[in-house]
C-alpha cells in the first residue's frame, strides 16, 4: 500500500485541543476504574478467539492457539484496570511480531485504548512524549538505555501477557480520544514520517470492503510484512486473525530468502502479502517462483510494479492493493492475476477522483480522522477529499495506473518548475517501448532521462523524446538506457530517484 501525504489539508482543519482547565480538572479526579468504551471489537474477537484452538500463530518460539492469545489479552485488560488506564489513552507497543504483540493489540482494541506500534528497538522515551502516551510495552530482553526503570515501561512475559509489576502510568498532557483505535507512523516516502490517527470505524470499514475478496477463510498465511505498518497490521495480521486458520510469522520479515522458503516448505502457505521487491526476488529464484505459483491469494502493494514483474504476477493468484496509512490502508484493489505496469486496481470501499493536477484523491469511511502532531490530535473535517500525492491516469476499465508523485517536481536554475510525473507520463505515452523512466536535471540547466525498456523493445529516437517533452524538449541532454535490474530500489521496490544508474546500455538514436 502506497503512502503519500499533503500537510496542507491538516493545517487547514480545526485543531482538537484540550483546554488548560479541563486538563487540570482531570488531574484532580480519581482515575476511572477501567477502559470502559464499548468498542465493536469485543464480541467480534471473543467469538473468534475465546476457547478456540484456531487461528493458531506459529513463530520460532512455538505454536500459540487462539485461546491462549485471548487469555493473554484478558491479562493485559486486567492490568489496564489495575493501573488506571482509560479508554482513549495511548500505549506504545515496541514488541516484536509474536504472541505478546497480538495479545496486547487485541486488549487495546477491546478496551478502546489507542495502539501505537513501533519497531522493536526504537527509542521509547521520545515516543512517549511525542504521542502523549501513558505507557510503553516491550520485552524483558530489550536494552532500555534511553529510559529508566520507572519510566512507564511495561514488559511482556513468556506467555504474551504482562510481566508483573506494572509500572506507574505517565501523566498525560491532553485528554483521551476514545474514537482513536490506531496511531501509525507513515513510511515517510514523500517526507518525514507522520503519525496518523485511525478510528475503529476506519479499520472496520476497510476489513468489511476488502476481506470478502481476500478468500482467507481456512487460509494458511505466511506473514512477512512489518506489523507496525498499516498494510501488515490491518490487511495482514488483523484480517488473518479474523478469518485465517494459521498465521506463520517469518521472524526475518522476508529479508532472508532461504529462511522464508524453508517456512514455505514446512507449512505450505496458501496466502502471502508482500511488496514488489520481495515478489521480484521470489520470481528470480526457482523455489521462490514455485511458491508464487502455489499461492491461492495475497496482496502485492507498497510500490508500483514494472512491466517485467507485472507479466510474472499475471500468472499467479496474487492481486494488487493500493492505499496509504491515511486510508487504513485500502483505496484500490485488483482482481487475482490482473496485472499491468504501474497498475493500482479499482476503487474499493471509498470514492476516488483525479484532481486537475492529476493527483488521486479519496474520501469515505476509510479516511483517517486526523494526524497526531506535537502531542495533539489534529482532526480532519469528515467527508472531505484526501489527496494522496500520487499522480495517476484512469484506465478504460475503471481502474488507475500510477504515473509518479507530485512531490517529484523539481526546479531548474532559472526558476522554472518541472513537473516530473507529468512529463514522465508523456514520455511513456509517446514511447511505449519505455518501461521505467526518470526525468531529472544533472546541473540545474539541462534535463536528462534515465530509462529502461520493455523486453525486446526497440530503442525510441531522441526526436520522439524531445517532442514528448514539448517546450522542455530543447533542454534535453543525456539520455541513458539501462537494464531493468540496474535501478537502485527502496526496500519496497520503488525506483530510488536519488541513486540513479550512471552506466548506459546505449544512448538513444540522434
Amino acid at each position: 500500500m502506497r503512502h503519500g501525504d499533503e500537510d496542507r489539508a491538516f493545517e487547514a482543519d480545526a485543531r482538537d485541543v484540550t483546554t488548560r482547565d479541563a486538563m487540570s480538572a482531570r488531574s484532580l479526579e480519581a482515575p476511572p476504574p477501567a477502559a470502559t468504551t464499548d468498542t465493536p471489537w469485543r464480541r467480534l474477537l471473543a467469538a473468534r478467539l475465546q476457547a478456540e484452538a484456531r487461528p493458531r500463530l506459529i513463530t520460532p518460539d512455538g505454536v500459540t492457539t487462539a485461546a491462549a492469545l485471548w487469555d493473554a489479552s484478558l491479562e493485559w485488560r486486567d492490568a489496564f484496570r489495575t493501573s488506571g488506564l482509560v479508554a482513549g489513552d495511548r500505549i506504545v507497543c515496541a514488541l516484536p511480531p509474536g504472541p505478546a504483540f497480538l495479545a496486547l493489540f487485541v486488549a487495546c482494541l477491546c478496551d478502546g485504548v489507542a495502539f501505537a506500534p513501533v519497531p522493536h528497538g526504537d527509542a521509547i522515551a521520545p515516543l512517549l512524549a511525542a504521542l502523549d502516551a501513558r505507557l510503553a510495552v516491550t520485552t524483558n530482553e530489550r536494552a532500555s538505555d534511553d529510559v529508566g526503570d520507572d519510566a512507564h515501561v511495561a514488559h511482556a512475559d513468556a506467555s504474551g501477557g504482562p510481566a508483573a509489576p506494572m509500572p506507574a502510568l505517565r501523566t498525560p498532557h491532553g485528554a483521551p480520544h476514545a474514537d482513536v483505535a490506531l496511531l501509525l507512523r507513515t513510511s515517510g516516502s514523500s517526507g518525514t514520517g507522520r503519525w496518523i490517527a485511525l478510528s475503529h470505524e476506519n479499520v472496520l470499514a476497510v476489513l468489511r470492503s476488502h476481506a470478502p475478496h481476500m478468500a482467507l477463510d481456512g487460509a494458511r498465511v505466511l506473514s512477512v510484512l512489518p506489523w507496525h505498518h498499516v498494510f501488515g497490521l490491518v490487511l495482514g495480521v488483523l484480517a488473518s486473525l479474523l478469518h485465517a486458520d494459521t498465521i506463520v510469522r517469518d521472524a526475518a520479515g522476508g529479508r532472508d530468502l532461504a529462511q522464508l522458503l524453508a517456512l514455505a516448505d514446512a507449512h505450505a502457505p496458501t496466502h502471502l502479502d508482500l511488496v514488489p521487491a520481495l515478489a521480484a526476488r521470489l520470481a528470480h529464484d526457482q523455489r521462490g517462483s514455485a511458491l508464487l505459483d502455489a499461492l491461492q491469494g495475497g496482496i502485492v502493494g507498497g510500490a508500483p510494479v514494472n512491466a517485467t514483474l507485472a507479466a510474472r504476477l499475471a500468472t499467479t493468484r496474487l492481486r494488487v492493493g493500493y492505499g496509504q496509512t491515511e486510508a487504513a490502508p485500502g483505496i484500490c484493489f485488483g482482481e487475482p492475476g490482473e496485472w499491468r505496469p504501474r497498475w493500482l486496481g479499482r476503487a474499493l470501499g471509498c470514492a476516488v477522483r483525479r484532481d486537475d493536477d492529476g493527483v488521486l484523491a479519496f474520501r469515505g469511511p476509510n479516511a483517517c480522522i486526523g494526524e497526531w502532531r506535537d502531542g495533539t490530535l489534529l482532526r480532519l473535517a469528515p467527508d472531505t477529499w484526501r489527496r494522496t500525492g500520487d499522480v495517476v491516469q484512469a484506465t478504460a476499465d475503471g481502474g488507475w495506473t500510477f504515473e509518479g508523485r507530485a512531490s517529484d517536481t523539481f526546479k531548474l536554475a532559472n526558476g522554472r518548475m518541472v513537473d516530473a510525473a507529468h512529463w514522465e507520463a508523456a514520455v511513456r505515452a509517446a514511447a511505449p517501448a519505455i518501461d521505467e523512466v526518470v526525468l531529472h536535471t544533472p546541473d540545474g540547466e539541462t534535463l536528462a532521462i534515465t530509462c529502461s525498456l520493455h523486453t525486446d523493445a526497440e530503442t525510441p529516437s531522441r526526436a520522439i523524446l524531445c517532442t514528448a517533452l514539448g517546450p522542455l524538449g530543447d533542454r534535453l541532454g543525456e539520455v541513458c538506457v539501462v537494464p531493468s535490474e540496474s535501478w537502485s530500489r527502496t526496500l519496497k521496490g520503488e525506483v530510488d530517484r536519488r541513486r540513479l544508474p550512471t552506466t548506459a546500455r546505449g544512448l538513444l538514436e540522434t
